[in-house]
């Protein structure tokens, strides 16, 4: 017979030990009930409860995020009408020409629009190799969207023209795909104030197919 002592590891505790173990638990699980009943019941957040929600998505309310300082607010929107055209800069480089070509004869056969130079280096505030085109206001619905499917990795540049070439092709530009510098920095704030003109379309290209569609 071995001595009385404490028990041996990986033994199972003695019968005793083990209702008190058990007695022990059950209490301490009517405990944790009872407390939880006396907590007042949370409300169950619903996606699209907008007693809830934000009017941005699944996000709680809050307060509103302060502007960041030196951001002010103008006083009433541009109107849209201030933009006579839009101009699309498509960039490549040695790797790439072959796809800008590509593009370039796509929308020549289907787009009655302005088609500039092939630049093979840097011009104006255009940093790497590119070429352009410029669409009216009404071709927006169709050229933008097309481009979206069909720029073949290239990156591209379109750009309102207003009275304010810097902020055309700065702040209120949009990028299909990857964007690059664009060094428009030195650029007029006021077309109209240099003598110069809100640029217009002159378009030289004749479609020949018709929108895939």
């Amino acid at each position: 017979m071995t001595a009385a002592g404490p028990e041996r590891e990986g033994a199972l505790p003695s019968v005793s030990r083990r209702a008190l173990l058990v007695g022990g638990g059950a209490a301490a699980a009517a405990a944790t009930a009872a407390a939880a009943a006396s907590r007042p019941a949370e409300a169950a957040v619903q996606v699209g409860d907008e007693s809830t929600l934000s009017p941005w998505g699944a996000r709680p309310k809050g307060p509103p995020e302060p502007l960041p300082r030196g951001v002010d607010l103008p006083t009433a929107p541009r109107a849209y009408t201030e933009i006579s055209s839009y101009h699309a800069h498509i960039y490549f480089n040695e790797d790439t020409a072959y796809r800008a070509a590509q593009l370039r004869d796509w929308v020549i056969h289907r787009f009655k629009v302005e088609l500039g130079e092939w630049n093979e280096g840097p011009r104006g505030p255009h940093t790497t190799p590119s070429f352009y085109f410029g669409f009216a206001n009404e071709q927006v619905p169709t050229v933008i969207p097309w481009l979206m499917l069909n720029h073949l990795g290239l990156k591209i540049l379109i750009h309102p023209n207003t009275d304010d070439p810097y902020a055309d092709h700065l702040i209120n530009a949009l990028w299909i795909g990857e964007t690059q510098p664009v060094n428009a920095f030195r650029m007029a704030r006021s077309a109209k104030a240099t003598g110069g003109d809100i640029e217009r379309i002159y378009p030289n290209t004749l479609p020949t197919l018709p929108l895939e569609t």
